[in-house]
């Protein structure tokens, strides 16, 4: 494998050339020829493939040039050619310090005129991912702090009056964000010279336009050495040559995420297993973390090594009340993968007894789901939905596929597997209780669906936890003890709505949610309508939970408890129907 190209200059202040103050150092009144060739990799079906490195070669004039990774651009000017600040009249773009860099860097540009100046900062695939603009920019030196959140090669633009000149920067990652700051004018030492530095691979060849050129590169697919498709034409002007590799396709990495354990109300430890590196050495592994779904490591991520194999991440500077998901990544020269999303609450501890459940953090089913607990008063329930699709013996429960039925049965909310993750599974009643007649007791004793040290919550469980939460004033809203719902439901998942009433659930102000880390999701239903047809419904407006408790009423109902999007309370229900899908949640023997 080709290493990366090291002989790059770095300057400090100290020795940066101020070309505004020296025209009387100008020794050629030859106007420079540039032509710019901007290089870029692509497999059969479209996706860029990372260049390893790129053979140049003018048949016309007889010279090769190679372009190593991480540059992109050849910037091609005459052996005759003055240097960019003289050709741009004292308008020129020095080179990052440091570069590469780690997220953040300094750029310096010289101004001779005063006048508009536009900054741009393009990827490898020329998307714009940075801007700049001011109108007034007056003639001197100017400092700006470039933040760049990806790993990967850059060409930024400075523009003015016709006038441009561009460097390449190098970023490892661990950036926050995209952006180009301005931090004013600075001062530098001048010193005459015949040229500036070059750093963006400039070459000087001899060329003429319509010179007969060709393009062939070379990039490491699955392990091996791939050469492109030779691209043979007539040299025209600055353009960006795609490069493709016929027949290849890259292939990402493989990816799995560990559970999380350990929540404290500022961390956790997450981490995960690459499995196959996709055949590139260099996959560099970590966890991707947000406050919303779906994290990438263009949001807050850690880097936690290279290659393949399991590894741990510590997750830090978390906030209490917060529900986080997260997910492990690998990156290789193809791409980024990514494993299944996990999701976890930081409690918050208002009076001691809001934490997870003392010497059980968490719990895992048969399956080998994990769980984290939430302690509240004297119970200790589980801070998910259950997603498991066996009993704690390894007996399978059936996946239901259509309605009634009274077969032990579970489906994924709304029919779509990628609910699972954050919402559990829904079940129907003879699933939950898996043969049992039910329980009034408390504790109801009745394990059921739940894992081994675990049970069913009876009527009377659930009346104990809605006794606590609306005996505690830090979990009421509006000063009415029935309006608990808030203090129970998730940060997340739910359609939050600008409803005037603060205290239901759906109103539009999140922040004030999950005080007592219980972290209710809005998984919906499954339930059969009047025409005794199967429907799904209610994601993110309802979810209902199964109770072990049997109704002594006519038919039999079973009792269960709701939360709704437009409702302030806890609702108590009983259903006829013991072939509806429900949620589940369990708690300690």
């Amino acid at each position: 494998m080709h290493k990366i190209n090291q002989h790059r200059n770095h300057l400090t202040l100290a020795f940066i050339i101020a070309a505004i103050s020296s025209f009387s150092c100008f020794i050629s009144t030859l106007q420079a020829q540039t032509i710019t060739l901007t290089f870029t990799g692509c497999d059969a079906t479209s996706q860029n493939i990372p260049l390893e490195f790129v053979v140049i070669t003018n048949w016309t004039k007889g010279w090769t040039e190679t372009l190593e990774w991480p540059d992109t651009v050849l910037i091609l000017q005459h052996e005759n050619a003055i240097d960019e600040s003289v050709s741009n009249r004292g308008f020129a773009l020095l080179q990052n310090t440091p570069n590469p860099f780690n997220g953040t860097t300094n750029v310096l540009l010289m101004v001779a005129d005063a006048g508009t100046v536009t900054l741009d900062i393009a990827d490898g695939d020329g998307r714009i991912v940075g801007t700049f603009y001011e109108t007034s920019l007056q003639s001197g030196t100017h400092q700006f702090r470039v933040t760049l959140a990806t790993a990967g090669t850059y060409v930024m633009t400075a523009r003015q009056n016709g006038k441009s000149s561009s460097i390449k920067m190098v970023c490892n990652g661990a950036g926050n964000g995209n952006r180009i700051e301005y931090l004013g004018t600075t001062i530098v030492e001048t010193r005459c010279t015949t040229s500036l530095q070059q750093t963006k691979s400039t070459v000087t060849r001899p060329f003429n336009i319509g010179d007969q050129m060709e393009y062939v590169g070379y990039a490491i697919i699955n392990g091996m050495e791939e050469e492109s498709q030779i691209v043979t034409q007539a040299l025209d002007s600055s353009q960006t040559v795609v490069l493709h590799f016929a027949g290849i396709q890259c292939v990402l990495p493989t990816v799995i995420t560990a559970s999380v354990s350990d929540i404290t109300d500022t961390s956790a430890i997450c981490g995960g297993t690459v499995t196959d590196d996709g055949g590139d050495s260099e996959t560099v592994y970590g966890v991707c973390l947000s406050t919303s779904p779906d994290p990438t490591i263009g949001t807050r991520h850690t880097t936690d090594g290279i290659g393949t194999g399991t590894f741990t991440s510590d997750l830090a500077g978390l906030s209490s009340s917060l529900t986080y998901y997260v997910r492990a990544y690998a990156t290789n020269r193809a791409g980024t993968a990514y494993g299944e999303e996990m999701h976890f609450t930081i409690p918050i501890n208002p009076d001691g007894d809001t934490r997870s459940c003392p010497n059980t953090p968490t719990l895992s089913d048969r399956d080998g789901n994990v769980y984290n607990t939430v302690q509240i008063g004297e119970q200790c329930w589980m801070r998910e939905n259950l997603r498991t699709t066996s009993y704690a013996d390894g007996t399978p429960i059936a996946q239901g596929s259509s309605f009634p039925t009274s077969t032990g049965s579970w489906y994924y909310p709304m029919g779509e597997t990628s609910y699972k993750s954050n919402y559990g599974l829904l079940y129907n009643w003879p699933a939950v209780v898996r043969g049992e007649t039910g329980s009034e007791a408390n504790p109801s004793g009745l394990q059921g669906i739940c894992p081994d040290g675990w049970h069913v919550p009876s009527d009377a469980e659930w009346t104990q936890l809605t006794d606590y939460v609306s005996s505690h004033s830090e979990y009421v809203c509006g000063g009415d003890n029935i309006n608990i719902a808030k203090a129970m439901i998730s940060t997340a998942g739910w359609d939050f709505s600008s409803m005037a009433n603060p205290c239901i659930a759906g109103n539009d102000s999140p922040a004030t949610n999950n005080a007592t880390s219980f972290g209710a999701l809005p998984a919906g239903y499954g339930d059969i309508d009047y025409t005794n047809d199967f429907i799904y419904g209610g994601l993110g407006y309802y979810t209902n939970f199964w109770t072990a408790t049997v109704a002594e009423i006519s038919y039999y109902p079973v009792y269960y408890r709701s939360f709704h999007f437009n409702a302030a309370d806890i609702l108590r229900n009983y259903d006829y129907d013991y072939d509806s899908a429900k949620a589940v949640r369990c708690i300690r023997d």
